[in-house]
């Protein structure tokens, strides 16, 4: 069925108040500085990786679902053999924030990267204070609750162009790593 214009220009509108009253984050909107700490426990900023095209992906490690963080988690490792093939001397860089810092302290996302052969030089792992990572992640839509005393989530990973502009919104396990190395391609060129 096909709607009249008029019709699709109003859901449109609608959608487009929504993310604004909501404060989500579209595609080409400036993402916010997070301060962070490392799998290493060192404090750090995202605005350190301005000039580098970043995907990042919001997980937790001990996650059941084999469909959610353990998918994001392979398929950024996939993603960093195939990009670390394409661009040997950097520009790109791959970060997974946990959202369970209760549980996801440094030496846990340590051992997790180290699980998962993450390049520390090019996939770093980190958290924060778990209301400052949802915050962060609430930005892209990501939501995580307690729910029956579980960790209840839904996915976003998110391509950061070197600009520190949104490159790509993932919202679903759908993707594979090509497509986010396609996007992150994309990402490299609007290096200046």
């Amino acid at each position: 069925m096909k709607l009249p214009p008029a019709f699709a220009f109003c859901c449109l509108a609608l959608c487009l108040s929504a993310r604004a009253e909501l404060g989500l984050l579209a595609v080409g909107d400036a993402v916010p500085d997070c301060a962070l700490i490392n799998e290493e426990g060192k404090a750090f900023h995202l605005r350190e990786f301005k000039g580098q095209a970043l995907a990042l992906t919001f997980i937790f490690t001990r996650c059941a679902q084999p469909a959610f963080c353990p998918r994001m988690t392979e398929r950024f490792q996939e993603a960093q053999r195939e990009l670390a093939k394409a661009f040997p001397t950097g520009g790109w860089h791959l970060l997974s924030l946990s959202f369970d810092p209760d549980h996801d302290a440094p030496a846990q996302l340590s051992a997790y990267a180290r699980a998962h052969a993450a390049d520390p030089g090019r996939w770093t792992f980190a958290t924060a204070r778990a209301q400052g990572v949802r915050d962060f992640g609430a930005l892209f839509g990501l939501t995580a609750f307690m729910e029956e005393g579980l960790l209840n989530h839904n996915l976003r990973t998110v391509v950061v162009d070197a600009d520190g502009r949104v490159q790509c919104l993932l919202k679903s396990n759908e993707w594979t790593a090509q497509d986010l190395v396609w996007e992150m391609r994309k990402a490299l060129a609007a290096r200046r």
